[in-house]
């Protein structure tokens, strides 16, 4: 438990042979039933055409495989975030299923996971109003995407997350870019002059394909710097009894006077979020004194 004009048919982002729009946002959404009221989680993509597909998991929607719920936002979509029936509720009203409106209510965890759903669906709905996916991409996607969903660490326990105000840890995101998370890396690995452009390439890459890549970073609100990251590395292996396995690594702290309550706080999130994610086995490389992947 990670989403991104026109009048194009339902499934078309999926049956097309043409261009697949970016994903603009994914993750777990809980959905209410239309006629039986219960909840049922399923794995959204939002992509930038406009298309808005549910899976029954993420390595489902990965695979192409069954479409759970196959709607198409238009121009005339409204979101409408609500307290009840649970807390952190929204409506998408007006989202098309086969070819006619249909209102359907979703829940998530937080009320910081609303918000960016509902600011995607918006964005999404600017840019069929505009006519040009691919604008709204490069000026909603670029700045709002994140490296895997927010929720799921969200979810996590919050004494965790025990920082000072004016810092917060979250996905890696495409703006940090601009925040200083590539000096960070130097100060560990030579990273080169990486332009604007790869970095965004090797980004989306990384967030939409297995392995996969749960690249987490604590930001310095107060002057919009990455001060610290780590990286949750999952895959498969060749085991019967635990065929998931992933590998908490490359820790990159800035030097400050927290230092190593900030690796203890990222290494333990890594850790649990692993075991959220279905990985069996965690391999913490840290634990490994002559490791180079243990360095801060």
């Amino acid at each position: 438990m990670p989403s991104r004009v026109g009048s194009a048919a339902v499934g078309e982002a999926i049956n097309s042979p043409r261009e697949l729009a970016p994903i603009v946002k994914e993750g777990y959404l809980w959905k209410r039933g239309e006629y039986i009221r219960n909840w049922r989680a399923r794995y959204y993509t939002l992509r930038a055409d406009g298309s808005f597909l549910g899976f029954k998991s993420k390595i489902e929607s990965q695979a192409s495989a069954e479409i759970q719920n196959d709607f198409m936002l238009q121009q005339d979509v409204t979101v409408v975030a609500e307290e009840k029936p649970k807390p952190n509720t929204f409506i998408v009203q007006g989202v098309i299923l086969r070819g006619m409106p249909v209102d359907r209510m979703y829940n998530v965890e937080s009320s910081e996971d609303r918000e960016e759903w509902i600011n995607a669906i918006r964005g999404v709905v600017d840019g069929l109003k505009s006519g040009n996916w691919k604008n709204l991409f490069n000026e909603f996607g670029e700045r709002e995407m994140s490296m895997y969903d927010v929720s799921l660490l969200n979810s996590l326990s919050e004494g965790k997350h025990n920082l000072p105000a004016n810092w917060t840890v979250r996905p890696l995101q495409l703006s940090d870019y601009n925040k200083g998370f590539l000096e960070l890396l130097s100060q560990k690995n030579d990273v080169g002059n990486i332009s604007r452009s790869e970095f965004s390439s090797l980004f989306h890459k990384m967030a939409s394909s297995p392995p996969s890549y749960f690249v987490t970073v604590v930001e310095d609100t107060s002057s919009n710097r990455v001060i610290a990251t780590a990286t949750l590395f999952t895959e498969f292996q060749f085991n019967h009894s635990n065929h998931m396995i992933g590998w908490i690594r490359d820790f990159v702290i800035d030097d400050l006077e927290d230092k190593t309550r900030l690796k203890d706080l990222l290494s333990n999130l890594l850790m649990d979020l692993g075991e959220k994610t279905g990985h069996i086995r965690i391999e913490n490389s840290s634990m490994f004194q002559n490791n180079k992947d243990g360095e801060i």
